[in-house]
């Protein structure tokens, strides 16, 4: 579903590797003249885009494991470009269990949690391009009028 979604046609993100259980991933953004400015440096906005996708439709199919209906967005981010992106840009991804447990915990005890998450970027010769921190926030779906706090 993610490499047929039109946002990431429009960036030539394509995802080459999930874990079964959802909880690692690798992207990778594909350098064209399509994504990148005339000295071939790839848009920021391309590098955050690619970046900032998975946790948002990883986690709803993670917290379904554990019983948990819920909706997920980017309450906040951080990236930082570490390096200019002249190549293919590969992108990991990973949860841990850790994390998962804190989710699970916060929604159970007040319906919603936010937690930081990091994606790194490499390029070709493996070196990072850019880090991401994102501010991923979960709540119960679906949501009632009396849980709107």
């Amino acid at each position: 579903m993610m490499n047929r979604w039109p946002p990431s046609i429009a960036n030539r993100i394509k995802v080459v590797d999930i874990s079964e259980n959802f909880m690692k991933a690798k992207m990778v953004i594909r350098q064209s003249w399509l994504n990148s400015a005339f000295d071939k440096i790839m848009f920021g906005g391309t590098t955050y885009s690619g970046m900032d996708m998975y946790y948002g439709m990883a986690l709803p199919l993670v917290l379904s494991q554990h019983g948990i209906e819920a909706y997920v967005f980017t309450k906040e981010a951080n990236i930082k470009y570490v390096k200019a992106v002249k190549t293919d840009l590969t992108i990991t991804f990973e949860l841990t269990t850790e994390d998962i447990q804190a989710y699970v915990k916060g929604i159970n005890e007040n319906n919603k949690h936010e937690e930081w998450l990091t994606a790194k970027g490499y390029n070709d010769g493996g070196e990072l391009c850019a880090e991401t921190k994102l501010l991923t926030y979960v709540r119960n779906w679906p949501r009632s009028k009396d849980d709107e706090t």
